[in-house]
Parts: C-alpha cells; sequence; structure tokens
C-alpha cells in the first residue's frame, strides 16, 4: 500500500487527474477524503488529522494542495512542523494515505522533507506537454471517449485554445457533447464551437491600441462585446497585457532569456514569445498605463459611463 503519493509539475491539469487517479484507486466515500490547502492551513494540522480514528472506518485519504513548502519558496518558519511531518512519514498510520500535491516545475531536492518523501512516497510528476505529445493526448482523448479526429483538426483545436491543456480539454468535451451521432469531429464542429482564445484577442486589441489603429480597436472591442465580456473586465486585462509588455521589455533590456522571463513572471512561454515579437517604446507602454488606471478609477467612482469610456480611450 502507498501511505504517501507526491504529485507536482507545471501542468495543473494533469495534477488534478492524477489526484482523482488515486481517489478511485482507493474507493473511499467522501467523508474519507480530507482536502487541505497549504498556504492557508499548517502542517500540524495534518498529522493530527492523519493520527485522528475514524468513528466508522479508519481509512481515510488526505489531500495537501498548494505544498509550497516542498519547493525553494519562502515559507514562514515551519521547521518544527516539519520534523514532526518526517517523523510521521517514518512511521504512517496503515490505513491514512496522503498526497502532497504543488504546481511548480521543481521541488526543493535540498530539503530534508522532500528527499523523505521521495524516499518514501508514489512520485507522479506532471510536466508541460510539448507539441507532439499534447497533439497525441488529445488525439488519444477523443478516441477513449469513442471518437475520430484528424490530427490537422487537434491542431487547429490547439491553435485556437493556445496551449492550455485544461481549457482544451473542455472545448473536447463540448465538441464530444455536441457531436454525439456522428462520433467523428468535423472542421465545422471546431468552427462553430471553439471561439478564438480570448487571451489572444486582448493581446491583439492591446497591440492596436499602441498601433493607434481605431479600426482595428472598435472591431476587436466589438468582438468582444459579442462575446459577453465586460469593459471592466477588458481595462484590466489590457492593463496586465501592457504590464507584461513592459516587464519583458525591461528584463530583455537586462540580458534575460526567453526560457527565464517565462519562471520568473510565472507566464506561459507562449506569451512571452508574443510579448517579445512586440515593438513598442516603454513611454507608449508607461503612458497607455496610466490612462487606463485613471479610466478604471473614474468608473468606479461614477465619473464616467464604463462602456462610453472605454470606447473614448480606445478613440483617443
Amino acid at each position: 500500500m502507498n501511505n504517501f503519493y507526491l504529485i507536482y509539475g507545471e501542468e495543473e491539469y494533469l495534477i488534478k487527474k492524477e489526484i482523482d487517479n488515486v481517489i478511485k484507486e482507493k474507493n473511499l466515500s467522501e467523508d474519507a477524503i480530507i482536502k487541505y490547502n497549504m498556504n492557508e492551513q499548517s502542517i500540524n494540522n495534518v498529522i493530527e488529522e492523519a493520527s485522528m480514528v475514524g468513528l466508522f472506518s479508519t481509512n481515510k485519504l488526505i489531500i495537501c494542495e498548494n505544498s509550497y513548502f516542498l519547493t525553494s519558496e519562502k515559507q514562514k518558519d515551519n521547521k518544527d512542523e516539519i520534523l514532526e511531518l518526517e517523523k510521521y512519514i517514518e512511521k504512517p498510520f496503515d490505513d491514512v494515505t496522503i498526497i502532497f500535491s504543488v504546481k511548480e516545475e521543481k521541488l526543493d531536492e535540498r530539503k530534508k522533507i522532500v528527499k523523505t518523501l521521495k524516499k518514501n512516497s508514489k512520485i507522479l510528476e506532471c510536466k508541460k506537454l510539448e507539441s507532439h505529445d499534447l497533439y497525441n493526448y488529445i488525439n488519444n482523448y477523443f478516441k477513449e471517449n469513442g471518437y475520430k479526429i484528424e490530427i490537422n483538426l487537434v491542431r487547429l483545436i490547439v491553435d485556437k485554445v493556445k496551449y492550455d491543456l485544461a481549457n482544451i480539454i473542455n472545448e473536447c468535451d463540448k465538441l464530444i457533447n455536441y457531436n454525439d451521432q456522428e462520433k467523428e469531429i468535423t472542421k465545422e464542429d471546431i468552427d462553430n464551437l471553439i471561439r478564438e482564445n480570448f487571451q489572444d484577442n486582448v493581446f491583439e486589441l492591446t497591440n492596436a491600441i499602441l498601433e493607434k489603429n481605431i479600426e482595428k480597436k472598435i472591431k476587436i472591442y466589438k468582438d468582444l462585446l459579442l462575446l459577453g465580456e465586460e469593459p471592466i473586465k477588458l481595462i484590466v486585462m489590457v492593463s496586465n497585457q501592457f504590464r507584461l509588455l513592459l516587464q519583458v521589455k525591461l528584463m530583455v533590456k537586462n540580458g534575460y532569456k526567453q526560457i527565464d522571463m517565462a519562471n520568473i513572471i510565472k507566464e506561459h512561454p507562449y506569451r512571452i514569445k508574443l510579448a517579445l515579437n512586440s515593438n513598442y517604446s516603454q513611454k507608449e507602454i508607461i503612458d497607455n498605463m496610466k490612462k487606463l488606471y485613471k479610466l478604471d478609477y473614474d468608473i468606479k467612482n461614477g465619473y464616467i459611463d464604463k462602456n462610453f469610456g472605454f470606447e473614448l480611450f480606445l478613440l483617443s
């Protein structure tokens, strides 16, 4: 019996899937599954829970999400708690299973707790899928659900959703539910059901603002409104894109490489690549950020209507 599972990596969807697989494998009732967010709760809480005997059953599964104490991320001083956890790992209760999960590319191998867990756990690493593996994963997902799809259409789905596995699977589920008779996914199905990636539309809007292309700005804005997006949300998203452009521009000046930027900013490499391909001055970016911050303030304080205000910003 595995008393401990260590699940980590950059792909959150795969982490959740692995946790679900353990839950199915253990075949426990919902009452026997306890979840802890380790950003909010202490390691002592977990040890106490693991040490408690259930009223009707001792079988128990404890899921410790956001276990960043296993990474190099700075944490509050919890040395004593970690020491107690190390002791428990060496002598666990037979009927208690603990899953430690964290969305992080690497664990801090220098820490004794990491070494102890690796020695006593089933380790499941959930890496970001490279293009070829991603296409195969999606293709197999359709096959497992009894559907056929051509590989060029798998690529089309990825192009539209942009390498976010959780969103890709959501879109695949839409296609499966929509086309439950033919059992074959067509280009028409994809065109009808999968809209262009929202983030890409926002990035295009950001570029159109910097290009001072009024026709393009208004077209993208109207398209986003038709998709039900709120001007307040768009102001925040466009501001975030400008901030990303500024961060990337400053990091280029300081000699950072693309892969380093993605790790430091905690942004997908695809978005970093888009930002690197944008060629605008630092002053232009900052000026637009200031205008958006003022617009956000004016809307929230009732000085201007949100729809009129954002459209006026686009036209200015």
